[in-house]
């Protein structure tokens, strides 16, 4: 089973007890090692955290001690972790990298690691083939013997620093003046401590908070912030009148919002909410571009126009924006799947500032307007860039019917599709076909983590919406057979 260890678009992660074992484990982190020791990178250390799975502690010590054995000094951490936190200990400390033992918002039965270079963001390609190709010696046998001296392990309790940073990033005063109520689910995840901690002992909210506690089985459900997975969190702002409501996934990387009227605002949404909310405060500069991949709505590339920002399109996957951040000048990076950071802070998704920038946002509103919600927000927007419709399509497909799909899709340069003619066709991730007409474009593209096509659709126009993504399904319906 060694053998079919890969990185995907974030890291490795496979079923506990089938591919994840300890024996991996331990592998993949003298991998680790040997890349780092490779790249004169084993001098200042490594942090490890981990979330709320099963065994995800004890995976960490075992990693731990390989690390040390090998000389590397580790900073542990001694509780679970957000994935940013532990992408902001390299940062502050001025480590070597971190590895997080998390499998985000993947079912219970599975594990992963993460490998965070020392800039703070998810690892490179570029990075994790120097792993894999370390993986692939000590799988053919090849052992490495450095004889250094074993590395201290210390453990690590105090993130105080952390929080500092967001509550230097958002308008805190302006969240206390308002006093908004709240809620919190924080999906039995890592960040089921540190996000309660912070609504109410730094802003001094009564905050309602759901699923603050470990449970490695999720409750039964995906830990993954979505709407279908956020009925509880709509009930209760529903019957105590909130004006918001807020999740964390497992890791606390990803976010997701329902707003006062009980409006799930999908993570296209929030990233257009946020820009156009420091556009509109001014917090911005000329030189600021922002980073988004081509899943990500062109709603963003609206506001940009208004204001004179630059815009970078990545492909899928948030280390490729955070390669971008790391340079500095982007303001925002974001992606539809639910990833988001701003200038200031790392380059790595984060969960907990998406969501205290949300909580900003309708203190704002709440001040400024007299009771507006995000929804009534994203409405105003609309109104000045369009409504722009989206949708992604996940389907199960067959390994070796993936080509022929993008084949189809390839092939239609062009050519008209349901009435709009396709003026331009990427193919940097998958195959994105841009329209001549409403704004629209459609992608298709192979999941990196499972055995899926994932189709991506958006325009501004509703009828042709509801073409297009009939004629996505009919083709790869047909396409399947």
């Amino acid at each position: 089973m060694s053998s079919a260890i890969k990185f995907g678009t974030d890291g490795w992660r496979s079923i506990i007890a089938d591919d994840f074992t300890f024996g991996n484990v331990s592998l993949v982190t003298e991998a680790i090692c040997e890349y780092l020791i490779d790249e004169s990178l084993d001098r200042k250390g490594i942090f490890i955290g981990y979330d709320n799975r099963f065994l995800s502690e004890e995976f960490a010590g075992l990693s731990a001690r390989v690390l040390s054995e090998t000389g590397i000094k580790v900073f542990l951490a001694k509780e679970s972790v957000p994935t940013p936190v532990s992408a902001f200990m390299v940062k502050k400390m001025g480590l070597d990298g971190a590895l997080m033992f998390t499998a985000s918002h993947n079912p219970p039965k599975y594990n992963g690691i993460k490998f965070i270079p020392d800039y703070g963001g998810p690892a490179g390609q570029d990075v994790t083939e120097k792993i894999e190709k370390k993986l692939a010696l000590l799988l053919s046998g090849k052992r490495f013997e450095h004889g250094r001296r074993q590395a201290k392990v210390d453990l690590v309790s105090d993130f105080v620093s952390y929080i500092d940073r967001l509550m230097d990033i958002v308008d805190k005063s302006l969240i206390k003046k308002a006093s908004p109520k709240v809620g919190l689910d924080t999906m039995f995840g890592a960040g089921s401590k540190i996000m309660p901690h912070i609504l109410v002992h730094r802003l001094g909210l009564d905050a309602t908070v759901l699923n603050d506690w470990r449970d490695p089985l999720f409750g039964g459900r995906l830990p993954d912030p979505s709407k279908e997975n956020l009925e509880k969190l709509l009930e209760i702002i529903d019957k105590q009148n909130l004006d918001l409501g807020m999740a964390l996934d497992g890791d606390a990387d990803r976010f997701g919002v329902i707003d006062g009227k009980g409006v799930f605002i999908n993570p296209n949404n929030v990233i257009s909410l946020i820009l156009n909310y420091l556009t509109e405060t001014g917090r911005y500069s000329p030189q600021d571009i922002i980073v988004r991949t081509l899943a990500t709505t062109h709603l963003i590339d609206e506001i940009c126009k208004e204001h004179n920002l630059g815009i970078e399109e990545t492909p899928v996957g948030f280390k490729h924006i955070g390669k971008a951040m790391a340079k500095g000048n982007v303001l925002i990076g974001g992606e539809e799947s639910g990833g988001l950071s701003i200038k200031g802070h790392i380059p790595e998704k984060d969960g907990l500032l998406a969501n205290l920038m949300l909580l900003e946002i309708q203190s704002y509103l709440k001040l400024k307007n007299k009771g507006p919600y995000l929804s009534d927000y994203l409405n105003e927007i609309y109104d000045r860039y369009g409504t722009f419709y989206n949708l992604r399509m996940d389907l199960e497909v067959e390994e070796d019917k993936k080509n022929r799909i993008l084949g189809f899709f390839a092939g239609l340069g062009a050519k008209e599709v349901e009435g709009n003619k396709v003026k331009e066709t990427i193919e940097i991730d998958g195959v994105k076909l841009l329209f001549e007409k409403h704004k629209g474009w459609l992608l298709a593209r192979p999941s990196g983590t499972e055995p899926l096509i994932r189709c991506y659709i958006e325009t501004t126009d509703k009828p042709f919406f509801d073409s297009l993504k009939k004629f996505v399904e009919k083709n790869i319906k047909n396409l399947l057979k």
